[in-house]
Order: C-alpha cells, then structure tokens, then sequence
C-alpha cells in the first residue's frame, strides 16, 4: 500500500514539474516575441529630423519639400542663397494658397520655356520680365534687341497641355519674379501712362476712360475746344497730350474688376498661377543679391561669369523704388492706399510684403480736407 501511495506521489510531482515547464516555456517565448515586435516597432517608427525648420509648424499645405529639399541640396553644392528665407517663401506661398482656398489656372502665353535649359518662367510685366525675356531669347539663339513683348509667342510652350507637363515636371527648374505690388504699380503708370514720349497701348486704351471719369468736361462738347476727343487727348502720333495723374489713375484702377486687369498691373497669383505651378525659386526684385541672380544663371545652366543682367529694376523713366514710390502716394489719401491694399492683398501677404511704410506716405483724409478749405 505504502509503495502505491509513494509512486503516486512521484507521479502526480512529475505531472506539475512537466506542467511547470511548459508554462514557464510558453511564457519566455512570449516575452521574446513581445520584445522583438516592439524593438521591430521602435525601428520603424523612430521619427525622422526636421529636413528644414522654417517653423514649428507640420506643413500641412501644398507639398514643397521636394522643392526644399533641392534648395538645401544647391546650398550643399555652393549655391549662394539663403536656404532659410527661400524655403520660407516657398511655404508661404502655399499657406497663402490653402488660406483662400485659390485656383489659378494656366495661361499658356504667360510662360517661357526653353528646351535645352530645361527652364521654365513666367514673365511679370515691370517686374525684370524684359531682362529675362531677353535672356530666354539668348538661350534659344535668337538674339532679339527690340520687341521683346513678341518674343512671348515665340518662347512660350507650343500647347497649354506642354505647359503642365513642364510645370509637373520635377526637373525643370521654374522660375518666379515679384517686386512691392505698389512699386510695380508706380511703375507701370510712369512707364505706360505718364510717360509720353512713346506711344503705348496701355494710354491709347485707358486714357479715356480715366479722363472720362476725372475730367468729363473734356468729353462736352464746347466751342472753346477744338477737335473731337481724340484730338483732344491725342497727339497725331497717338501719344498722350492730356496725361492722366497718379491719383486720377487709381481711381479708374479702383472701380475696375481685377480679372479683367491689364497685364501690367495684375495680381501675381492669378498672372502666374502660383496655387497650380511649384517654383523652385522666387526672386524679389526689390531686395535681392547678386548671389541669387547668380544662383538663377546656374539652374538654368548658363555661365554666369560670360552672362550680364543689367541693374533689374531700371527702365526707361528710371529705377522705381520705395523712394520714387513714396513721392507719388504723397497725393494719395491713406483710404485710397488702404483700398489699394484690399485689392493686391494676396500678393501682399504671399510674398510677406508690408503696407506701413506707404500708409505713412500717404495724406490722411482730413488733412487733404484741410488744404481744400484753405484754397477756397
């Protein structure tokens, strides 16, 4: 009897032991496995570095690291730019876009292309767009002094369906010129309007409508003045005789609707179709080095040592900057700068261009109400 209790006893004891083991086996293999999958996990999940921080911000926008990431990659080969500024611009740009929810489609004639540069820019009109016209004519070998306004046709992608797959094209380098919306504004009136030495299309189509709204006496009839209107506006040569003032200008300009703009003055995003077209580089005509012209020259494969742009910013009336600028706000009440700035407000905030300075050019209602009651 005692012999069968002390093999059961042995036998119930290996049981548990056997048992034991399996547990403790099971247990282990888990443990392994569970530190496997969550070392696996740490691996795959370690967070990658910030590859630029223009802010703490998660781009939520438009995609532009790629075109970032080519910046720091110029910068890491010597491209003098400053990485910092142009990624930021780039981004801004973007925000903007997402900001207003903005489409801007393609105008195909708005763009020069050229082949073997693989380049791709759209021209501004008084923003540097006869220097680079100039220089796209170059590169294709044509070599035109005058008329560079028809160089256009012969520059720009044969078909709008080119033109996006040049735009979608990641190794074409895109190109992009702005100046102060209000600089580029003075501008094209002292060049297309006040300026009468030269016929310009823009006088010949816009002075009357700007006279007819400031001075509609010219438009009665009145024996004291001779000739129809045109004669009255005109020079034989169709060159302006009456010159519309800045001020004049902008009141016509203000009661206008921006999508039927004259090329010369319209808003960036919808001449260029910033929200549909990823530039590479954005070059502000009003602050940059000769370190990013340089920069430009390279990505579109030319040498910049035998390559010569003149001073960006002159024309033939001169440079306009914030001075000459200034000058010609001093007629201007700060409404009428402040309706100004409603109406190139996108451009404003993409490029990170600022109003006060101007405000302070400018008259303030009551002190041009002042001066008129001293006059009567």
């Amino acid at each position: 009897m005692s012999v069968r209790v002390q093999f059961f006893k042995y036998g119930l004891c290996t049981v548990l032991y056997f048992i034991v083991c399996v547990i403790f086996i099971k247990t282990r293999s888990c443990d392994v496995k569970e530190a496997i999958r969550v070392t696996t996990t740490v691996i795959k999940y370690q967070p990658q570095k910030p590859f630029l921080p223009i802010s703490n911000k998660i781009i939520k926008k438009k995609n532009v690291e790629l075109e970032i990431r080519l910046l720091r990659k110029d910068e890491l080969e010597g491209g003098t730019i400053d990485l910092q500024k142009s990624a930021t611009l780039l981004q801004q740009v973007s925000n903007i876009c997402a900001k207003y929810k903005l489409r801007t489609p393609l105008v195909k004639r708005h763009f020069l292309y050229n082949v073997e540069h693989k380049s791709l820019y759209c021209w501004i009109r008084k923003a540097a767009s006869t220097s680079f016209t100039k220089l796209f004519s170059d590169m294709s070998n044509r070599q035109v002094d005058h008329d560079l306004y028809k160089e256009v046709d012969f520059l720009s992608p044969e078909s709008l369906k080119d033109l996006q797959r040049f735009a979608d094209n990641n190794t074409v380098f895109k190109l992009l010129v702005v100046r102060h919306p209000f600089q580029r504004l003075v501008s094209s009136y002292r060049d297309r309007i006040e300026d009468n030495s030269k016929y310009t299309a823009q006088s010949w189509l816009y002075a009357r409508q700007i006279l007819h709204l400031s001075r509609p006496e010219l438009f009665r009839f009145n024996a004291t003045l001779s000739g129809n209107i045109l004669q009255r506006i005109f020079l034989p040569d169709k060159r302006l005789k009456v010159i519309p003032s800045f001020r004049e200008f902008l009141e016509w300009l203000l009661k206008q609707p921006s999508n039927h703009d004259d090329v010369h003055w319209a808003q960036y995003h919808t001449h260029c179709a910033v929200c549909d077209v990823r530039y590479n580089f954005i070059l502000k005509l009003d602050e940059y080095t000769f370190g990013e012209v340089n920069y430009i020259l390279t990505k579109l494969r030319l040498n910049k040592d035998k390559i010569y742009l003149p001073k960006l910013q002159r024309t033939r009336t001169g440079i306009t900057d914030f001075d000459t600028t200034c000058k010609y706000f001093h007629n201007l009440t700060t409404d009428v700068v402040l309706k100004l700035y409603e109406r190139y407000k996108v451009d404003f905030e993409m490029y990170n261009y600022k109003l006060d300075k101007y405000l302070h050019c400018a008259k303030s209602k009551k002190l041009i109400l002042r001066q008129k009651d001293k006059h009567k």
